[in-house]
Formats: C-alpha cells, sequence, structure tokens
C-alpha cells in the first residue's frame, strides 16, 4: 500500500486560495462525480494524501488518509479477519475513503445497524481559515463536546478538507447465506415487518421489480433477496424455518451502484419513514433497507421529491437534472458553514445545490 502524506502540500495550496480569495473544489478519486456530484473550478486534489496511519486489530480501529482506496483498505482487514462497520459504497476500485465520507452514502446493510456515521470515531482537517483541526478521537467512549467528525459525514466537503479518518471495525461473520423469494407488491409491508424479527442474523434486503411479471390476482411480481450472516449453527436453524431458494444475487453490486438497474439515464434515490408509499411503476423500482429507500429509474425527480417531502422523506438525484435543496431546513446548514467556512470557499456549488435551498453562498 502507498503511503503518502500531503499535509503540507494541502495546506499550501490552500493557503493560496484564501490569500487570492478563490474557491476550491475539492475531489478525491473522482469515481462519484459523475452522480451529480461533477467538480467546479480550482480542483484540490487528496487523492495522492494516502496511507494508513494506524491500524489496531485488538481495538477494532483504523485510522487512513483520505486518499486511501477503500479496497486496499477491505484486502488489509480481510487479512485481519475484519470488515469496516459501515457498508461502505464503491462505485469503483479507486475510490477513496474520503470521498465516501464526503458523500454519506450508505450500503443497503444500514439498517443491520452499519451505518457510516456511526463508523466515523474522529478526522482530521483543513478548515475555511487554513487551519489544522481535529476532532472526535479513536475510541468509541468520546463525548467530550459536539460530534464535530460526524458532521463530515455527508457534507460533501463543503466544512473543510478531510486529511484522515479514525473508523470503528467489525470481525469478519463465521458465516454467510443468501437466500430469495418471489413476492407480490402486496405482500411487502408484510415482508419488512417479519424481517425485524431476523435480527441480528439479517444482514441486507432488497427487492426488484420484474417487468411483465404478474402472479396470483394480477398483481405484480418480484424477488425479494435477503443476505443473512453471523454464527453457522444460528443460521443454519433460522433459514430452516425461513425456507426460501439459494440465491446468486450480487450484494457488491448493490452496495457499489453497479448493478445493472443504477445503469438508467435518469437515476433518483427516495428516503422514506418505514411504511410510507408512493406511486411508482413497479418495474422501475429497487427497494432496500427493509422499505426505507427505493431508488427509481427514469422517473420525474421534482415530482418524487414534492411526494417524498409530504411524507417526510427527501429526494436525491444522482442522474438527471440536479433538484435544489427542499425548502424547510431552516438556516441551520448556513451557519454551520460558516463556522468552519466563513468565507465559503469549499465545494461552494454542491453547498448552494444541495443545502443552500437556492441561496447564493459567496
Amino acid at each position: 500500500m502507498v503511503e503518502q502524506d500531503r499535509t503540507l502540500e494541502l495546506q499550501a495550496a490552500l493557503e493560496q486560495a484564501l490569500a487570492g480569495d478563490m474557491p476550491v473544489t475539492i475531489r478525491g478519486g473522482g469515481s462519484r462525480a459523475h452522480f451529480n456530484l461533477a467538480l467546479g473550478d480550482n480542483p484540490l486534489s487528496t487523492a495522492a494524501h494516502r496511507g494508513v496511519i494506524d491500524y489496531q486489530p485488538d481495538e477494532l480501529m483504523l485510522r487512513v488518509r483520505a486518499g486511501t482506496p477503500i479496497a486496499e483498505l477491505e484486502t488489509l482487514l480481510a487479512a485481519e479477519g475484519q470488515r469496516f462497520a459501515a457498508d461502505i459504497p464503491q462505485p469503483a476500485e479507486h475510490s477513496t475513503i474520503g470521498g465516501a465520507i464526503a458523500c454519506g452514502w450508505d450500503g443497503p446493510a444500514r439498517p443491520a445497524g452499519m451505518s457510516l456515521r456511526d463508523t466515523v470515531l474522529g478526522c482530521r482537517m483543513l478548515n475555511g481559515r487554513g487551519q489544522l483541526v481535529s476532532f472526535g478521537g479513536q475510541v468509541m467512549k468520546n463525548v467530550a463536546g459536539y460530534d464535530f467528525s460526524r458532521l463530515q459525514v455527508g457534507a460533501l466537503g463543503t466544512l473543510g478538507m478531510l486529511l484522515d479518518v479514525s473508523l470503528r471495525l467489525l470481525p469478519q461473520p463465521e458465516c454467510t447465506e443468501n437466500r430469495s423469494f418471489t413476492v407480490s407488491a402486496a405482500q411487502l409491508p408484510d415482508w419488512w415487518e417479519k424481517l425485524r424479527a431476523l435480527r441480528p442474523l439479517l444482514r441486507t434486503s432488497c427487492f426488484v421489480g420484474t417487468s411483465g411479471s404478474v402472479g396470483v390476482g394480477g398483481l405484480m411480481e418480484g424477488k425479494l433477496h435477503l443476505r443473512f450472516s453471523g454464527r453457522k449453527s444460528a443460521l443454519k436453524a433460522a433459514l430452516q424455518k425461513l425456507g426460501g431458494e439459494p440465491s446468486a444475487f450480487d450484494w457488491c453490486a448493490l452496495r457499489n451502484l453497479r448493478h445493472e438497474f443504477f445503469s438508467a439515464p435518469q437515476l433518483a434515490c427516495v428516503v422514506l419513514p418505514h411504511f410510507a408509499e408512493l406511486d411508482i411503476p413497479f418495474e422501475e423500482t429497487l427497494i432496500d433497507w427493509e422499505g426505507a429507500r427505493i431508488w427509481v429509474r427514469n422517473g420525474d425527480g421534482a415530482a418524487l421529491q414534492r411526494a417524498a417531502v409530504e411524507r417526510g422523506g427527501f429526494v436525491r438525484v444522482l442522474r438527471g437534472p440536479a433538484l435544489s435543496a427542499a425548502s424547510g431546513s431552516g438556516d441551520w446548514p448556513r451557519r454551520i458553514k460558516n463556522a468552519f467556512d466563513p468565507r465559503g470557499l469549499f465545494n461552494r456549488e454542491l453547498f448552494n445545490r444541495y443545502f443552500g435551498g437556492g441561496q447564493v453562498c459567496r
């Protein structure tokens, strides 16, 4: 694994931008840019700032520089029988851990307690004043002050330049099994409720609508795919009772947004409270998070946003016409932005689009 500490170079480049009052576009591996996260002017890359700073297998903790590819870290952890405590998407082989933190996307295992935000223990970053600051720590028990390190998850690099991050780890499970079921749309709510009783063995669930597939009573059908992990004896007992067919569903492709479903010209992600419903063509959806996240291809993003907001949810368009931030979030995103980046230099366009509610950040 390549080890390169570019802290001083990045700090010098940022100071130069501050002196010229030039906005800065932070980028990592660039693997997420085509998901409506295109770069702006004056890019400053952290891709060469990479390598492991501290790895303590016995403490289930890893501290790593932002430009380190996730794939390399997975190889390192697998050699120790460990994995991330989050299901981290990597759209390409060169996807970096810093880009994953900035985007804040969670994989299909989030309902099983594998949230990216809950995995971050601490971070070190450059703020909008050019200062090197640290937040959090390297242990789970860290209750001093506000948890600014987790605030960076999903901030899209608008609060500062992430240099390194400390992450929580988990042991690899003893056994993993996949099952699939043919399910109609009317049966899905009962299935989501049923799956709650299968925790903590259930790791992920995914429902894919099938075009033209009609079951009993004329109801549209699709495939419900389930992934279980844990002790072999516990899995055997649970799966004997559950039934289903062994499944070869590609969970890595789903996690990394490389499943064929995600290749559509237009793609949106709708996140809703449990049991909320949307009127969407069945065959144009892929559902995970036990019904709380709905991927929609070739839909009307603006209409989806209106419907989701009415139900207490939100929409992110990954491919297609971008949406402005929904109103109603108040002024707190701008107040946080001003505290970290008072001159509004970092990823200005992304902040205005996703957090600014259509207002212009200087």
